[in-house]
Formats: C-alpha cells, structure tokens, sequence
C-alpha cells in the first residue's frame, strides 16, 4: 500500500521533516496519521489486495469515518467491507472505504450505497458557475449513510464542486 508517510513515523510518531511538513501544511492531519497507522497494521492479512492501493485522505462526517483511497474500486466488495469491519473496530467509528475520483457521479454512487440515485444533472447558473444536483427519492432516504445536506456538504468537499441533494417524490 502506498501512503503518503514513512513508515516509521506513522508507527513511531516522531516524524521526519518530509512528514512534518505534510502535516504542517494542513494537507493531512492526526486523523489521517492514525488511520494509515491502522491500515498497516492489517495489511499483511490483505497484502494481495492492498499492494495497489494508494491511501489518499480521510473525512470524517459525524459518526462516519470516509476513507478515500485509489484502486479501492479494484477489490472484491466483500474484501472491502471485512477492511471496513476491522478498521470500524480498530478505530471505534464507523468506516466506509470510497474510490477516491473527482468525478461527482462516481462519489455519490459510492456514498449512497445501498440507497439509489434518481437521477444526477448539472445546473448553470447565471454568473457562470455550475452546481450538481441529485435527486434521491424519499423512500430511498432511510438507506442512506447519513443526511441529504450532509451528503451535499461532503461531496461538495470531497470534490471541490458544488453540489445540492434533493429528496424527490
């Protein structure tokens, strides 16, 4: 697995001026520090699916921890939620594994899971700007991870576009 530490400075937490400066930054934080701490602990036990992964950033969203990882998309859905299960443990938060991409369409597929998206479409506004907007239907709510506006606010975060959930029907 590919991550954006050394590892001794995630294992010891004393770290290296490269690392130091990572943190500085503010490109990634204690959080990320000690979820990459987890993943290497477990990766031995997934070696075969994690050597192509990349760890990217970690978001956390009330009582849900958002792991944005490349090549996540590679892996067997029941690999996936085993790592989830074990990092839900090992962390004490709940833990959802996400492909990391900045398309909007693909995020939101992955972030509803396992409720449906009506539909996804992209409004221009007068002064230029675009906003996406996507239309859950209202039974379909109760499945979902967390609430439309938290939906809207984390992948407006996660993709750097603004984005509108809205509940239909």
């Amino acid at each position: 697995m590919k991550i954006p530490f050394c590892t001794f400075c995630v294992k010891s937490r004393m770290f290296c001026a490269k690392c130091q400066s990572l943190l500085d930054s503010g490109e990634y934080d204690e959080l990320d520090v000690d979820v990459i701490d987890k993943l290497l602990s477990i990766e031995q036990k997934y070696k075969q699916y994690l050597s192509d992964v990349s760890y990217s950033k970690s978001y956390k969203v009330r009582n849900l921890l958002l792991i944005a990882m490349v090549g996540v998309r590679n892996m067997p859905r029941n690999i996936i939620k085993q790592i989830e299960d074990e990092l839900t443990t090992a962390l004490g938060i709940t833990v959802k594994l996400v492909e990391h991409t900045t398309s909007v369409n693909d995020l939101a597929t992955q972030l509803t899971y396992p409720a449906r998206i009506y539909s996804i479409s992209v409004a221009w506004l007068p002064d230029g700007t675009n906003e996406t907007i996507i239309k859950i239907p209202k039974h379909e709510t109760s499945r979902l991870p967390f609430k439309p506006t938290e939906l809207g606010k984390v992948l407006s975060r996660l993709t750097n576009e603004n984005v509108k959930v809205e509940v239909v029907g």
